[in-house]
């Protein structure tokens, strides 16, 4: 990446990606785009050469944002792409690239969440069924199954992209518990979305205590990461 490089990150969250490419490339031009601006950390916090705003992934993108960039990342859109069908968000990541520029989708296996423990005398029945819920209740609202998301070299195929990397990541041993813990702070949001008026979701914070004393015993939750780079015609 040389100075001139404009690089975009949608769905950007905290900004902590470019924040970590800013320490590297002080000089490129790296903006973040996120529905909301709820994670945006205060702009005296940003490197100088960050810059956040808003974008709604799911529309088309601002006039003033086509064939700008170099590089375009996204990531941990899985319950946003609508229908299993990611081809309508990477059609508007490739607005934003100018011919010849690079797309980087790092996405979780969100249909391939499994739970295990590291011998059988530890329990994880109360971790299995808050997966089953939480499954149940992201593919009741979405009618999705996620399972494009190990599927998405072939997507990026299908706008002549050429694939440069396809990657699928398992979470390993040693990042099991900050992972799961990860999952119980998500199925704690989760639960007070449900528990309106206070109360409705009492079974299940009885089974969201049961399941951290199991991730406390070493029961863990945990999905892969697929991450695809692709090139963009010239």
């Amino acid at each position: 990446m040389g100075p001139d490089t404009k690089v975009a990150d949608i769905a950007c969250g905290t900004g902590i990606w470019l924040i970590d490419i800013a320490r590297d490339h002080p000089k490129a031009q790296l903006d973040g785009f996120d529905i909301s601006t709820a994670q945006f950390p205060n702009r005296a916090w940003l490197p100088d050469n960050v810059n956040l705003a808003t974008v709604d992934l799911l529309k088309p993108m601002p006039e003033h944002l086509l064939g700008k960039y170099d590089i375009v990342h996204v990531g941990l859109v899985v319950l946003v792409v609508e229908y299993d069908n990611p081809l309508p968000v990477l059609d508007n990541l490739l607005s934003l690239l100018k011919p010849g520029g690079y797309v980087q989708w790092d996405e979780a296996d969100f249909g391939g969440l499994i739970v295990n423990s590291p011998n059988p005398k530890i329990p994880c029945a109360a971790l299995e069924e808050v997966r089953k819920r939480v499954l149940g209740v992201c593919l009741a609202a979405h009618g999705v199954r996620f399972e494009w998301v190990r599927k998405l070299a072939p997507v990026f195929s299908k706008r002549n992209m050429e694939v440069l990397d396809d990657t699928f990541l398992p979470i390993p041993d040693d990042l099991a518990l900050p992972w799961t813990l990860q999952h119980l702070m998500a199925t704690q949001e989760l639960i007070r979305n449900i528990d309106r008026p206070p109360g409705v979701a009492s079974e299940w914070w009885e089974l969201y205590e049961k399941a951290a004393e199991e991730v406390h015993f070493g029961a863990s939750m945990r999905m892969g990461m697929a991450s695809v780079v692709g090139r963009k015609p010239l």
